[in-house]
């Protein structure tokens, strides 16, 4: 995803001048990106880190979601990091583009890579749960950790080599040749091919890849799981129904059976209400991911377009600049808020948070074989 203003070709510090209402949304732009980033920064690497910290434990990384999550928190504070860059020039004036413009590309390509590696997470971990939903029996085999791994890695590879062109000789150059300070700019005259595709393709191409098919993939798939849902509560319903018109007579056996349908019950309920509580916790991060992305990414289209057909488009440069950053500064919210809608969602993940901050003690539930034996043993005593 753009995080600079590059694609639009804004300036900020040209040559010529600016009107004064320009130069103040030149100021303003500074105060709200320093203001809003300073905010992110304060809960998103405090969250981020405890939700690394949750995932990463021994008990939660053996389910296949935990692995999406656990990388989704080390994503987003990468792509924290990266942001950084933005936040030097912003709040303390340090263009750290005009030092080197190997550092650039690599600072470019390692965030481009992580925003898109935390959207494709989410979208994975989407799938993992339509697959938990749609194949009950199928999914032992299927939703593993080390699927869930593999998966993330061929995210991983994928995006970086759609994102390597990032290191091409067709963007910024170094000191020297006359030149006094590097840049981070596009070579327009030494590489013409590569700055048309730059500018005319590349921003559509990484919309897509960032905000638009992620977000597909995340739609479809909770509306699928919502569909199947419902049609397993009107079996289950139906089920049931059918069985309470039948009489039963074997009262002692059923009285013997006592032990082991109340712990079938407790591993029902819990089960249940961890998978509901891990929709809501999905479903709330879909929203955030879609409501915090899609704005800037349909602004980034617009004023591409909008801006190059502007005949004031020097005069009213800084204006776009602000409308930009402040949706940019907006987008950066969903990898900071990752972890606070995980504890407001979801009961069970409180519990686990508290539990491994505190290095407390899982306890531990009877299971199901277990109860299977104690009951069989008191029907044959009976």
């Amino acid at each position: 995803m753009a995080h600079s203003s590059d694609h639009l070709n804004f300036t900020s510090n040209g040559t010529t001048a600016q009107p004064v209402a320009s130069t103040n949304y030149l100021t303003l732009g500074n105060h709200i990106c320093t203001t809003i980033m300073s905010i992110i920064y304060a809960l998103g690497y405090i969250g981020n880190t405890f939700a690394l910290i949750t995932f990463s434990s021994k008990r939660l990384r053996r389910i296949s979601s935990s692995i999406f999550l656990l990388a989704i928190a080390i994503s987003d504070i990468c792509a924290l990091l990266t942001s950084l860059w933005i936040f030097l020039s912003d709040a303390f004036g340090i263009p750290l583009q005009n030092y080197s413009a190997l550092a650039c590309r690599f600072r470019t390509f390692f965030a481009y890579v992580f925003m898109d590696l935390s959207s494709w997470c989410i979208a994975g971990l989407a799938f993992d749960r339509y697959l938990r939903i749609r194949f009950p029996f199928g999914s032992k085999s299927l939703c593993t950790p080390r699927n869930a791994f593999f998966m993330v890695l061929t995210f991983a590879l994928v995006l970086c080599g759609i994102n390597g062109h990032y290191f091409s000789p067709g963007i910024g150059q170094e000191r020297g040749e006359n030149r006094s300070t590097a840049h981070c700019l596009e070579n327009r005259d030494t590489y013409p091919n590569y700055y048309y595709f730059y500018k005319r393709f590349w921003p559509k191409i990484d919309m897509i890849i960032f905000c638009f098919l992620p977000a597909c993939i995340m739609i479809l798939c909770n509306a699928n799981i919502i569909y199947l849902r419902k049609k397993q509560r009107h079996y289950v319903e139906k089920t049931n129904n059918l069985r309470s018109e039948k009489e039963t007579t074997q009262i002692n056996i059923q009285q013997t059976l006592n032990g082991i349908l109340s712990v079938g019950k407790v591993f029902t309920t819990h089960r249940k209400s961890m998978e509901r509580q891990m929709s809501l916790m999905m479903a709330a991060c879909v929203i955030v991911f879609i409501c915090t992305t899609v704005p800037v990414t349909i602004c980034l289209i617009l004023l591409e377009e909008f801006t190059m057909k502007d005949p004031n488009r020097k005069q009213n440069n800084n204006f776009y600049l602000l409308i930009f950053r402040t949706l940019r500064a907006l987008m950066y919210v969903h990898f900071g808020s990752n972890f606070y809608l995980y504890c407001l969602t979801s009961r069970i993940f409180r519990a686990e948070f508290f539990q491994t901050i505190t290095c407390q003690k899982f306890p531990e539930m009877p299971s199901k074989d277990q109860s299977m034996n104690i009951a069989l043993n008191k029907i044959s005593d009976v």
